[in-house]
């Protein structure tokens, strides 16, 4: 008989089989149903009492709202004239509320007192209980500064009205006053700028009383929880005040609860309860305040025995009458399985050796059967022959052995591929491997030559002849070049610029030729112009005498690469070799050629630098003199007028010589520009008949500068002719920022008054950035 003839006598088992799925498939459904319904109540009772407790934590807060909204009705009324009436206000409201514990409000002494002009420091009055008496507090805080991480100074800032967490605190001082209480914050605004905060103590043993009141269906218990997971209310009174990631910090963070009390949303889950010390379900109402995105919520927890009481009666007598069914059918089944299973079982065994990758000790199957069985016995030995091969081959290419020969057990084999594929993958690893170990030996070959072309800079940077000399010199033999060269540009006459070689190397030795070359003469000339590399092999026997700085004897080749920074070219190294420059090769000169022109740049710089330093002393000196002459020989009141003139002279003498390294702007005492160089309008943007004319407030980020303190306050030190120095943000052309460091000037008439401004500037936009 078929496997296909057993499976139809098989039929029939099936047919049970599907009807105790199907009414195990109900049961378990009634079942849930009976949880859900459970679960429902106590979510619906957990809102109820989440609701009770809203309303009356709302009621509390709107209260405090509404005392805020009184102190905020007499704005223009004088403080003086409404002080006792804003404290009959705190004593009132504390009166008639039995849960306020205190009443108090916070002034900005900047917003009651008219001639205080910090914007910190404040004054509180404040009105508490003590026993059956009210007695009142006053005192000033932060009179040296706002304490910035303080909830005082966030309400301050973003002017909103808030609730803080949950805390112990007393007036007294005494512990046995020592209250668990929650302040209502309301910011006092006055034309919309913070003037103070208002607020109540809200007392919250209420809360507490009513969550060990109630018992959820005679046997769970309910809790409170704050904003942040404090414990408003508990059964255990030694959690109140605590946060429960303190209390169970385990359960806390495994279902997240600060976080899902602080969406505001309904929550749920089960757990061992450590109270109840049983398995529970818990389920959290959230608890709105007004409409502070601080919510409190309400957790229920409830006996899981008590939820799945039903349940379980149900499921118990559903699955006895399923384990009576259950076994007429095993043995219904076994009947059928022992004549079918021992060729199968014979056949798993042999497939569990082949799982375990044991191809050796697999015994080739004999059966017999002319059914399926058998077909799957001959098709199994053929795999295990079919295995063995393949091992044997990936035993080959473990070895190394690649080219080893491998026939596929058909064109769907695809162990057999893979094994072939990755032998092609190994093929082409060991090539890539190799062409990588190339590229990291020219990669750390270059490193090393930056790091040491980089001490060599470092290293007589005042000193051009010798510097060159030395770069060339480890250039030359770094490379193994046999002859190098190196030209640095004379600009010291703008109408005569040219090359001059400074260093020249070749054969280990160091040679002493003076050569200038022209922009666009020769190679090293076309080089500078061009500002690329020029690279060229098979030199002619000839041409290095007529188009190569070096002289001497001919190369095979011959590489120029400028020396750029900024993109400008500050010179031209010549080399020359018997071999071919490789690739990385010129890319690592160009690199080194990068900061040698940074370093010849910087080396230029401090020259003109020292060079106009010398010159603006001498010149001093000078002036020195010719002042002290002028004083000699003029009366008092004249010689003051021309010492004034003499020293706006030398000023704008200063100015003149500073023009090369100080944006300058002058306006007259209007603040019309009437000047500026060359640097200012290349910082700005502007043309400088684009700024001729126009008001300076042209380059203010502020439009109502004319109403700032510091602009009234530049202007009266310009007329009391002082300096004014600082740094400052301007605005360029198209809207461009930049930031500014420098100094005005005062620039006066004969007659001693205001007759204009002048301004000098450093960019100090990369350094500030």
């Amino acid at each position: 008989m078929s496997i296909l003839g057993k499976m139809l006598f098989s039929i029939l088992i099936v047919s049970v089989l599907i009807y105790t799925i199907s009414f195990g498939y109900i049961i378990i459904n009634l079942r849930q149903k009976t949880f859900d319904d459970a679960t429902q109540l106590v979510n619906t009772q957990a809102r109820e009492y989440a609701n009770l407790v809203t309303k009356d934590l709302n009621y509390d807060f709107d209260l405090t709202r509404g005392m805020g909204w009184a102190f905020q009705g007499f704005e223009n009324v004088e403080f003086e004239l409404l002080d006792d009436f804003y404290n009959e206000i705190l004593i009132t409201y504390l009166e008639k509320n039995p849960n306020f514990f205190s009443t108090w409000v916070s002034w900005e002494l900047n917003a009651i007192l008219p001639d205080y002009d910090l914007p910190y420091g404040r004054v509180r009055h404040a009105f508490f209980r003590d026993n059956d008496r009210i007695d009142y507090m006053l005192d000033t805080l932060e009179l040296d500064g706002d304490d910035e991480t303080s909830l005082y100074y966030q309400i301050k800032q973003n002017k909103e009205e808030t609730i803080t967490e949950p805390y112990w605190f007393t007036y007294t001082g005494r512990e046995d006053d020592m209250v668990l209480e929650v302040s209502p914050c309301i910011p006092l605004l006055i034309n919309n700028h913070f003037a103070g905060l208002v607020g109540t103590d809200i007392i919250l043993d209420r809360f507490q009383e009513f969550i060990t009141s109630i018992k959820p269906f005679g046997v769970g218990y309910m809790f409170l929880l704050s904003n942040d997971g404090i414990f408003v209310g508990h059964p255990n009174e030694d959690f109140l005040g605590e946060n429960i990631i303190d209390i169970a910090t385990d359960y806390a963070v495994e279902y997240d609860i600060k976080k899902q009390v602080q969406k505001g949303e309904f929550f749920n889950h089960t757990r061992k309860d450590t109270i109840l010390e049983d398995e529970t379900y818990v389920a959290f109402a959230p608890v709105p305040i007004g409409n502070l995105d601080r919510p409190w919520s309400l957790g229920v927890v409830v006996p899981m025995e008590y939820i799945m009481e039903e349940s379980d009666r149900i499921l118990f007598n559903s699955v006895l009458a399923g384990i009576l069914g259950l076994l007429i059918l095993l043995y219904v089944i076994y009947l059928i399985a022992r004549n079918i299973t021992k060729p199968i079982k014979l056949t798993t065994n042999a497939l569990q050796t082949i799982s375990q990758g044991d191809l050796e000790n697999v015994k080739k199957l004999e059966i017999k059967n002319g059914d399926e069985c058998g077909q799957i016995a001959k098709a199994l030995n053929s795999l295990v022959d079919g295995l063995k091969r393949t091992a044997d081959f990936a035993n080959k290419i473990g070895e190394g052995k690649l080219d080893s020969e491998f026939e596929l057990l058909g064109k769907n084999d695809m162990l057999g591929n893979s094994l072939l594929n990755m032998r092609e993958s190994l093929i082409k690893a060991e090539k890539e491997e190799e062409k990588r170990k190339e590229e990291d030996k020219k990669r750390n070959w270059a490193s090393q030559g930056h790091s040491m072309f980089g001490d060599i800079l470092r290293q007589d940077n005042d000193n051009l002849n010798e510097l060159s000399f030395k770069v060339i010199k480890n250039l030359v033999k770094y490379l193994n070049a046999n002859q190098a060269g190196m030209f640095i540009v004379n600009d010291d006459n703008p109408d005569d610029i040219f090359l001059e070689l400074t260093a020249c190397y070749a054969f280990d030795r160091r040679k002493y030729l003076q050569k200038t070359i022209k922009p666009g003469e020769g190679l090293v000339g076309a080089t500078f112009l061009e500002q690329k590399t020029t690279y060229i092999e098979e030199v002619p026997q000839d041409y290095i005498r007529i188009t190569s700085g070096l002289g001497g004897e001919n190369p095979d080749c011959i590489l120029i690469v400028p020396l750029i920074v900024n993109e400008k070219v500050m010179g031209v190294i010549e080399l020359a070799s018997f071999k071919a420059f490789k690739k990385h090769e010129i890319e690592f000169v160009e690199k080194v050629a990068e900061s040698i022109a940074s370093t010849i740049s910087s080396a230029k710089i401090n020259a003109k630098t020292a060079n106009l330093l010398e010159q603006s002393q001498k010149q001093a000196e000078e002036m020195k003199a010719q002042e002290e002459e002028m004083r000699q020989n003029m009366e008092e009141m004249h010689a003051t007028q021309e010492e004034m003139g003499r020293k706006e002279k030398e000023l704008r003498q200063q100015i003149e010589l500073s023009n090369s390294f100080l944006a300058i702007m002058e306006y007259d005492k209007n603040g019309t520009i009437t000047k500026i160089n060359e640097l200012f309008s290349k910082i700005s943007g502007y043309a400088e008949s684009e700024l001729t004319g126009k008001h300076h407030s042209i380059l203010f980020d502020n439009p109502d500068f004319d109403k700032s303190e510091n602009y009234q306050k530049f202007w009266e030190l310009m007329r009391q002719g002082k300096s004014s120095k600082g740094v400052f943000k301007r605005i360029g052309k198209g809207g461009k920022e930049f930031i500014g460091k420098g100094v005005s000037f005062p620039i006066r008439d004969e007659d001693g008054n205001l007759a204009g401004i002048i301004e000098l500037t450093v960019d100090v936009t990369d350094e500030m950035s």
